[in-house]
């Protein structure tokens, strides 16, 4: 089973569980000793344990070669009846297969239900860029000599500018942002060099100077009034900037990302060097912003 203390990710084991169970369980400690994030355990935990626990209750299942592609089907219809979207759907088939596979390459089992089970169709759904006009709107919704102001300005600037993603944005520290190149540490662990512009380093240098707390050297790069920014923290900075903005719809930090790659593509930029910058480890999300040029 997984719990978490203090952000730590926990694995123990529960006495009398059945097969099924305990290699469930066995899985997740595969998955931390790979060195997922927490997040992404915690993640996986939740999504392939309500899975396991169908499959426990109500199917009254307990050994890996008793599961069936019916059973398999059952779970679907049954996700599908809660309302879940296209997306999730694909998920809840998707992450079960990833245990299952597993189960299979460990010698747990020969029985592969999921070979005779067509995935779900995932219908690519890609959400538009901001437009110059938003842009415009979130930059004005920054604008002052308050401090935090000069702080929003800073993070829009350097999302808008280097297409990071919000967690990666949220690790930087105070000397990151002061250096030209700064070295990311993406998904899986893959490390990429992103340049920061020379506005971008002037609006986090003004920000700086007028931020309380002072922070230097290895101090997260993100305060607010009552300290360091947590990632929540740094997302609820993002959904206020979009309020004051006036924007029709939720600002989310993904779409200046998804702003940085459109843009970048519109302006000439090879697939190759973009997908470098993005820190993919293919072109399958890059071809789908294509359509949006």
């Amino acid at each position: 089973m997984l719990t978490s203390h203090s952000g730590e990710i926990r694995l123990f084991t529960v006495h009398g569980i059945s097969e099924l169970e305990n290699a469930f369980h066995l899985w997740l400690e595969s998955m931390q000793a790979r060195g997922l994030s927490p997040k992404s355990l915690t993640g996986y935990a939740s999504e392939v344990g309500q899975f396991v626990r169908f499959l426990r209750e109500p199917l009254n299942l307990t050994d890996l070669d008793a599961v069936q592609p019916h059973h398999i089907r059952k779970w679907l219809i049954y996700r599908q009846q809660h309302g879940i979207s296209n997306a999730q759907l694909h998920n809840d088939y998707r992450k079960p297969r990833t245990f299952w596979n597993w189960c299979l390459r460990e010698s747990l089992t020969t029985n592969n239900p999921f070979a005779s089970v067509e995935k779900p169709k995932l219908q690519p759904t890609l959400k538009p860029a901001l437009t110059p006009d938003e842009v415009e709107q979130i930059l004005q919704a920054c604008e002052g000599r308050e401090w935090t102001r000069l702080r929003d300005r800073a993070l829009i600037l350097l999302l808008l500018d280097t297409g990071l993603r919000i967690h990666e944005a949220h690790k930087m520290t105070v000397a990151d942002a002061q250096r030209e190149t700064v070295l990311i540490r993406g998904k899986g662990g893959k490390q990429r060099a992103v340049f920061l512009s020379h506005e971008v380093r002037l609006a986090i240098r003004r920000y700086l100077n007028a931020c309380p707390f002072a922070p230097t050297g290895d101090a997260p790069l993100w305060w607010g009034k009552y300290g360091a920014l947590t990632l929540h923290g740094l997302l609820e900075a993002i959904q206020k900037i979009g309020k004051r903005a006036g924007l029709p719809h939720h600002l989310g930090a993904h779409v200046f990302r998804r702003t940085f790659a459109t843009w970048s593509l519109r302006s000439g930029i090879d697939l190759e060097h973009l997908r470098q910058l993005m820190g993919h480890s293919d072109y399958t999300v890059l071809r789908q912003y294509l359509a949006l040029v």
